[in-house]
């Protein structure tokens, strides 16, 4: 009767070694490619947001809404009048370049001021919050766009660059001070692992358009 040969002990290294580096090699591309498909992920999800934004827009409604400034009677306002309103508070501050979280770099090196309009929390629980009063028409409408049926708006980031400086937990939906119509979809943080930031939090890098992450 034959005697059934197993692995030497020199076979089983050799398999354990060509394992080792075959893992080597593999794991990592791997890795990159769960990274590179979260990242395709969330420029979606920001060109789904700026698509709703753009259709608002262009339709410009006339919105009804509740003003506190009017004694909280009802008011009409056009869509795109909301959007770009300028007699916020923070808008002002902005502007007078107070808050350093809103002055950027273009793609050309050129310095630019972006103007915040509304942010959304990533946990998929909550809707788009305006920054200013007189945003809340438009912000409203983005709303009741977007919401599911449970009435909330979920738009997950998946996708955390390597070289971040914090948590990345809020949308923040915006446009360039030089050139209103150059509408811009960040992703940043408010309450993160390292800081707490002040006001509606800080836009870290833009998602849709030209990625910089």
């Amino acid at each position: 009767m034959l005697k059934k040969k197993g692995f030497t002990l020199v076979e089983m290294i050799v398999v354990i070694a060509i394992i080792g580096v075959l893992a080597a090699f593999l794991v990592p591309s791997l890795l990159g490619y769960v990274r590179k498909a979260r990242r395709t992920a969330d420029i979606a999800a920001a060109k789904e947001i700026h698509n709703n934004v753009n259709q608002i827009i262009t339709e410009d409604r006339l919105i009804e809404w509740k003003s506190s400034s009017s004694g909280g009677a009802s008011v009409f306002t056009h869509a795109m009048e909301s959007f770009y309103s300028k007699q916020g508070s923070s808008y002002k501050k902005i502007i007078k370049g107070e808050n350093a979280y809103y002055n950027k770099i273009d793609n050309d090196g050129n310095p630019y001021t972006l103007i915040p309009v509304a942010v959304l929390d990533t946990n998929g629980s909550g809707k788009w919050v305006n920054i200013d009063q007189e945003q809340q028409p438009f912000v409203y409408q983005l709303n009741a766009q977007m919401e599911n049926s449970k009435g909330n708006v979920n738009v997950p980031a998946k996708y955390e660059p390597k070289n971040s400086e914090d948590t990345l937990n809020r949308w923040f939906l915006c446009y360039r001070g030089d050139n209103p119509s150059e509408i811009e979809i960040w992703i940043g943080c408010k309450q993160g692992k390292k800081t707490n930031y002040s006001g509606q939090g800080k836009p870290m890098y833009r998602v849709y358009p030209d990625p910089t992450y």
